[in-house]
């Protein structure tokens, strides 16, 4: 497949001789390497078209003046009615030509998006995309389904009134609010066209924001857009004070309202914050003066804009919420769906299946999907899977692959980050693979295309949140392929070349492995990402704080929610690492975040009660109230209460099943507890659940759960020898050897409590995290069973005294239990 590349022999130094040279020979049609002797005659011209799939237009004045390039442009719209041409792809390089220059033929004008790009390197890079986009085997229907659109008339009508009030300027922002996957961007672009602010078959470039990006995010996906000729690396932003910050913001949205370009936003946090209003910096940027009538943003929020917000920054912000779909409008979209993909249902089947259906888009999809797949009665029989979507999703999205591991180390990679260009992962992958595995992906709504022109790959947030949680790793051969590539770029250096995606990734891999990078490169959330992953990753803890001091001796020029995102990270770190510090950082963060972080310090260095008491406020919280909730199991099982723990973690399990660490906390609670033979199936079921998730620690988890059943339920010897494989399996973790201890002591086994004892002694010698108060409680026991009982209490007490009353008395008598049975 070719791309031609049509222009002006007058813009060939300055620009498409540039673009040419980072594009191979074989992939273009382009004079000086295609024609024979760099003589353009018609004849080479018609046999260059014939050659090629997409036909690349670079406007401008010279260009448009250009005989050849009228001829080529007819010869182009030929082909594309004919079909041999798949795409025209026009790329505006002069900022002088108007959108609605009549020199650009009319069909042009009125079916493409005329898009400036100042730079040479982002156009090569978007025409290298669009000779991928042509080769992708996509459902056939895809666009199709991708504008289906039914009901929400309330929030269209709500649009209309505010977008045709003569009396006010037009917003500069408008924002859907509501959760993933409800509709928000459709809503969108449906307004839009109604509004005709945008043709029917045009698009708008999509810019992601997860909730910890900030301004200088912001920036640089504006950057991307090619728009503008300033670089990333020169705007040094991370030395820049905030109104410094606020003020390119605003400069490059009047750029693009120059251009009559417009953008949507997918905000996970970064610019609708979970308190529900903006972010002050971006309240500056759309109430400034210069963008004011200027409809630039629109802005898919997960949180819907508090009224008051709203009204506060009016006429410059509209606002409206997005609930899910009644029960007329998933039908109606069902059936739009099912008329697409021409498939015919009897009443009574078309009744059956709508009657599972709730309230999210995608679950009408997953519907219609499954029964194209397996027919009507195939898909009736799995009816329960439309039934469980909602609260399973990702791992039903992702069962088509379950068996490709070349599709799966696909998805964990792409897991690794927000966004990644596709370029970049073409150095990762076999180019030719890849875009089929991208094209299936997209097809099966596992990922989507985002961008200028679809040049950045992004996984749906059920199924980045699903692979990330439960830590499904990259194989050591990808983790290698990345490595090199990340090598290679950063010795390349060309930083200025790269895209906002790129950079991101580079810089996260590159601080969370001690390297170090000239500080003009650097972004506050780029540091806030490599203390994540240190911190999740069971990293370099010390580099984190380290990353994390940095970035907060530059707090004045920092957004204020970035710089409590930051101290929130850092005091997990410094929990982890059981330093002190955390009680003096904490107090600069308030909320729900300031008693979560004291809860979760307080149960790792034993102070059980002080944790039960702050975690409990904070249960309900939106940010923090689930894993609050499972800290709060931990507390409870460290305290062998384990009747409290099983209800709370049974509640946990329920609502998020997929999740391992609810998984194996609920199997903790019912194995570790009275008469857990009662609890067998369900045991058996949990060990099931962690194996099939596919992760390393779950794994481990299940290794050590297979040995807890052999001990607790069936009373075999042969659990130590599970257990001991689980400890061969993973050396330098704790939770085998703990779990070879609890194993011992329900056998009295001295010889196995001892041996775990020794193993925990010396991983803690180490530095393997691992609390005193946790080695005392073993060493109680272990005295105990030895018949010790006063040192048994002696090595206890100072545990036991942060314990719930409740929970001293039942361990202390215990204790006493052991030490009578060994006399």
């Amino acid at each position: 497949m070719k791309a031609f590349l049509s222009h002006s022999s007058a813009d060939k130094e300055s620009y498409v001789g540039i673009v040419a040279s980072r594009l191979a020979e074989e992939d273009i049609v382009y004079d000086e390497v295609s024609f024979e002797s760099g003589e353009q005659t018609i004849n080479e011209i018609i046999r260059g078209l014939d050659e090629s799939t997409v036909f690349c237009l670079f406007i401008s004045n010279k260009s448009l003046d250009s005989e050849w390039v009228r001829q080529e442009i007819d010869g182009a719209s030929v082909r594309l009615a004919s079909g041999s041409l798949k795409y025209i792809y026009p790329i505006v390089i002069d900022r002088s030509v108007a959108h609605d220059d009549p020199r650009i033929p009319k069909w042009l004008r009125e079916n493409y998006n005329l898009r400036l790009v100042t730079r040479p390197v982002i156009a090569a890079r978007r025409i290298q995309q669009k000779l991928r986009q042509a080769s992708w085997a996509k459902h056939p229907k895809l666009r199709e389904r991708e504008r289906a659109f039914v009901g929400r008339n309330k929030q269209i009508e709500a649009f209309e009134r505010r977008f045709d009030d003569y009396s006010q300027p037009k917003p500069v922002l408008s924002v859907v609010g509501g959760p993933s996957s409800i509709g928000r961007r459709t809503l969108i672009l449906n307004a839009l066209r109604k509004l005709a602010l945008v043709g029917p078959d045009k698009d708008f470039p999509v810019l992601p924001l997860d909730r910890h990006a900030s301004i200088e995010d912001f920036i640089l996906r504006l950057l991307d857009l090619g728009a503008s000729g300033p670089s990333y690396a020169d705007l040094n932003l991370t030395e820049r004070l905030l109104d410094e910050k606020v003020a390119i913001a605003v400069d490059l949205l009047k750029e693009l309202a120059t251009l009559k370009e417009r953008v949507i936003v997918l905000d996970e946090g970064c610019l609708v914050t979970f308190e529900r209003k903006l972010a002050p910096w971006f309240a500056a940027i759309v109430s400034n003066v210069d963008l004011t009538g200027k409809p630039l943003m629109f802005v898919a929020s997960r949180w819907a804009l508090n009224p008051g917000s709203a009204r506060n920054l009016s006429p410059a912000v509209f606002s409206c919420a997005l609930g899910e779909f009644d029960p007329s409008e998933r039908r109606r979209l069902f059936a739009r769906l099912l008329e697409i993909e021409e498939i015919v249902l009897s009443n009574e089947d078309f009744e059956t299946f709508a009657d599972l259906l709730h309230g999210f888009p995608d679950e009408v999809f997953f519907a219609v999907d499954l029964v194209a797949r397996f027919g009507v009665r195939g898909a009736l029989d799995r009816s329960n899977e439309i039934v469980e979507f909602n609260g399973e999703k990702a791992s039903m999205l992702l069962r088509p692959f379950q068996e490709n591991e070349a599709v799966l180390n696909v998805i964990r990679l792409l897991a690794q980050s927000e966004i990644f260009s596709v370029e970049f992962l073409c150095q990762v992958f076999k180019e030719d693979q890849l875009v089929s595995v991208i094209g299936d992906l997209v097809s099966e709504h596992v990922c989507e295309l985002i961008g200028a022109e679809g040049e950045f790959v992004r996984l749906v947030d059920s199924v980045r949140d699903y692979v990330k949680r439960n830590d499904l790793s990259l194989a050591p051969e990808l983790r290698k392929a990345v490595n090199i590539a990340v090598e290679h770029d950063i010795q390349r250096g060309n930083w200025n070349d790269y895209d906002s995606s790129r950079v991101a990734f580079l810089v996260k891999n590159a601080l969370a492995n001690d390297q170090d990078l000239e500080p003009r490169l650097l972004i506050p959330s780029h540091i806030l990402r490599a203390i994540k992953e240190l911190y999740y990753d069971r990293g370099n803890l010390r580099r984190a704080v380290q990353l994390a001091d940095v970035l907060l001796a530059k707090e004045r020029n920092l957004d204020p929610q970035l710089v409590q995102d930051v101290r929130y990270y850092l005091c997990l770190v410094l929990a982890r690492l059981r330093d002190p510090r955390v009680l003096e950082e904490a107090q600069r963060i308030h909320g729900d975040e300031h008693h979560f972080i004291l809860g979760y310090y307080y149960r790792l260095v034993g102070r059980q009660r002080d944790a039960i008491e702050r975690l409990t406020r904070v249960v309900a919280g939106a940010f923090v109230g689930v894993r609050a909730k499972r800290e709060l199991v931990e507390v409870l099982l460290q305290m062998e209460q384990y009747d409290e723990a099983r209800e709370l973690a049974q509640k946990n399990y329920k609502e998020n099943r997929t999740n391992q660490f609810h998984i194996h906390a609920y199997f903790r609670a019912l194995a570790l507890g009275s008469n857990p033979e009662q609890y067998l199936a369900q045991l058996e079921e949990l060990c099931a659940e962690l194996e099939a998730v596919g992760s390393e620690r779950a794994r481990q988890m299940a290794m050590i759960g297979r040995a807890l059943i052999s001990a607790r339920c069936a009373h075999d010897y042969r659990s130590l020898d599970l257990i001991d494989d689980a400890i061969a399996a993973f050396p330098r973790v704790i939770y085998p050897v703990l779990a070879k201890f609890d194993i011992g002591l329900s056998f009295r086994n001295e010889a196995a409590m001892q041996d775990a004892l020794r193993r925990l002694e010396t991983l803690a010698d180490e530095g393997v995290n691992l609390s005193t108060k946790t080695l005392a409680v073993h060493r109680a026991y272990l005295a105990a069973v030895q018949g010790d009982l006063p040192t048994a209490q002696s090595r206890a007490a100072e545990v036991a005294k942060h314990f719930t009353d409740e929970a001293r008395t039942r361990f202390l008598e215990k204790l006493a239990a052991f030490a009578a049975d060994a006399q």
